[in-house]
């Protein structure tokens, strides 16, 4: 059973989450617009980020980039209490977007006593919980800056580095990356990397938490409902991610985003 208290500031979101020990154990990969800071404060949990994979303990800290895919398991039988923080980068200044726009492209992880005070900076977030308005928007943007400035200076000397489970996993989840606007078949990738077709679909699935494909169609969805936002008509922005039917396209998209794609149009290109 989970116990939640959640905040809303702007663009801004907070969880506090505790969980006893019949919490459900795992969630379907996943992605989402805004980053993610994870402060694990009790507790166990294994996190996959794009086939890379983190192990979080108590006083840990990950950082989810925007638009990654990615899954978590909790471990069975134990109590945990973590404080998630999402937040878009618009939340930010614009001189505060170019100095922290490195330091949240890529995953970043710190693992257990991590002598820096993490929970400090991440309770002074969960504080504004019972600040009055307008004041709790205006110290959520502040603390958030100081918690990024916090894990900026961590970063220059003691990130962890991720656990790549299987070397030939994380090969793939490149080529994807690299080539998922091109026609990709599951027969090809095996092809290509010498795997047999089935071994192949339940190795990824183990190691990404989904299978080739659907990784395949969350990575063109991505691109698209960002060059949607952009302003590309919404059937273009749709081919040039990589799809060929737009029915398909409209399916998948709303399945996975739980709206349809005209909802993210912002400028003149939408339907």
């Amino acid at each position: 059973m989970y116990k939640y208290k959640t905040f809303k500031a702007d663009s801004l979101y907070l969880w506090e989450v505790h969980s006893d020990a019949e919490a459900f154990e795992g969630r379907i990969s996943h992605c989402h617009k805004e980053c993610e800071i994870l402060y694990m404060i009790d507790g166990e949990a294994e996190f996959k980020i794009e086939g890379k994979q983190f192990l979080l303990n108590s006083d840990s800290m990950l950082l989810i980039p925007p638009d990654c895919l990615h899954h978590w398991h909790f471990s069975a039988d134990e109590i945990s209490h973590r404080i998630s923080v999402h937040f878009l980068m618009e939340l930010l200044d614009g001189a505060e977007q170019d100095f922290f726009g490195g330091l949240l492209s890529r995953p970043m992880h710190f693992r257990g006593r991590s002598q820096n005070n993490l929970s400090f900076f991440f309770q002074a977030v969960v504080d504004c919980l019972n600040m009055p308005e307008p004041l709790k928007y205006i110290a959520a943007k502040h603390r958030l800056s100081a918690l990024l400035s916090q894990l900026y200076f961590m970063n220059q000397t003691s990130a962890a580095q991720p656990l790549v489970v299987d070397k030939r996993i994380q090969a793939i989840v490149d080529f994807i990356g690299k080539n998922f606007r091109e026609d990709i078949s599951l027969d090809g990738i095996a092809a290509k990397f010498n795997i047999s077709k089935n071994h192949l679909n339940t190795l990824f699935n183990n190691e990404v938490g989904t299978t080739i494909m659907k990784y395949l169609a969350g990575k063109r969805l991505d691109c698209a409902r960002h060059a949607i936002a952009d302003g590309v008509h919404v059937s273009d922005a749709a081919y040039d991610a990589g799809f060929h039917d737009y029915t398909t396209f409209f399916r998948a998209y709303k399945s996975f985003y739980g709206r349809p794609p005209s909802d993210s149009v912002t400028g003149p290109g939408g339907e």
